[in-house]
């Protein structure tokens, strides 16, 4: 029981020392820059879907990126 207490923390240590690695020589930057893209076309969705519950039309009230 101790033993797989000890295993998981080891675990759990290493994958963040990794992950601190990858962030300060730079190689998690394309990573980091995917999940922003992602979270701000998922918010810009979302706005999207509001104002077309308040009525407005899209193309005419407001208009959707090409992103």
């Amino acid at each position: 029981m101790v033993s797989t207490l000890y295993i998981i923390s080891a675990v759990i240590a290493i994958v963040a020392v990794a992950l601190g690695v990858a962030y300060a020589t730079g190689a998690a930057d394309p990573v980091i820059q995917e999940i922003g893209i992602w979270f701000f076309k998922a918010k810009a969705e979302a706005e999207a879907k509001k104002l077309q519950a308040q009525g407005l039309k899209e193309g005419q009230d407001f208009l959707k990126s090409e992103w």
